[in-house]
């Protein structure tokens, strides 16, 4: 761990967390925003103490009622202390679903990733690989601007080229303003999972066998580790089919894999 991570880890409730929700809190109605406040000064108390239990409990319950990018980093270093790996992990991921570019969320991130004793590799082609780590800077939201902004700009040339009396649907600008939608439209297809094919989850169990069948009757397929990151494709009673970045799946029980 270096010299800063430290710092990172030991000072791990962000600094600007209190002020933040504070405003955020003050703009929404009732009465609910101070005592929200009070309970996360109360959780950042508990970190700094070191009671990490009492911590992680007060930001559980704060996240199911007010998540906020805050929230899930200062939950996720308070796991991190707790020795709860996978759940660390998952709190830094959700952190980055509202917040991709965040640094001191992608550097605690970074360093609970070199702790995962077993490594899987990504047998995807390099530019999905690329596409990948690109699309990881954006939320949801930000492609939804872009895409928007393509289509902003594709009615405004229309409705330029309409009052110059030409035709607009036709022609090199007709072509270029649908190439640019498309070309815009192209991080959100990406983004809602095309580029994996499933929903990303995090293995929270120190240890959790993979089956060839949704039941504990079915033979071992293989074994994955605390905060590895899995695709999830199906589900069924208790069981979800999670796939690997090697290609390799199988079905994991619920209890051991969490959602981002």
């Amino acid at each position: 761990m270096t010299e800063r991570m430290k710092q990172i880890f030991k000072y791990g409730v962000s600094q600007p967390a209190i002020l933040v929700l504070l405003v955020v809190l003050f703009l929404s109605p009732g009465f609910v925003s101070a005592a929200t406040a009070n309970r996360f000064e109360e959780a950042n108390q508990y970190y700094h103490d070191g009671k990490y239990a009492e911590a992680v409990r007060l930001y559980e319950e704060i996240a199911k009622a007010d998540p906020s990018l805050s929230i899930y980093y200062n939950l996720g270093n308070a796991y991190f202390k707790f020795g709860k790996l996978g759940l660390a992990i998952l709190n830094y991921k959700r952190a980055l679903t509202l917040n991709p570019r965040d640094r001191d969320v992608r550097q605690n991130l970074a360093y609970a990733n070199q702790l995962i004793e077993y490594k899987i590799e990504d047998k995807r082609s390099w530019y999905f690989r690329k596409l990948d780590q690109l699309l990881s800077f954006l939320t949801l939201i930000e492609c939804w601007v872009v895409v928007l902004g393509g289509y902003f700009i594709f009615v405004i040339g229309f409705l330029i080229s309409l009052l110059r009396n030409r035709r607009p649907l036709f022609g090199k600008s007709g072509a270029i303003g649908f190439i640019l939608v498309l070309f815009c439209s192209f991080p959100l297809f990406l983004k809602y999972g095309a580029l994996d094919g499933g929903r990303p989850a995090i293995v929270t169990e120190q240890q959790a066998e993979v089956r060839y069948g949704p039941s504990t009757n079915d033979r071992l397929a293989f074994r994955l580790v605390e905060g590895l990151e899995v695709s999830l494709q199906d589900e069924k009673r208790d069981w979800y089919r999670i796939q690997l970045a090697d290609d390799r799946s199988g079905w994991l029980p619920k209890s051991q894999v969490t959602a981002v």
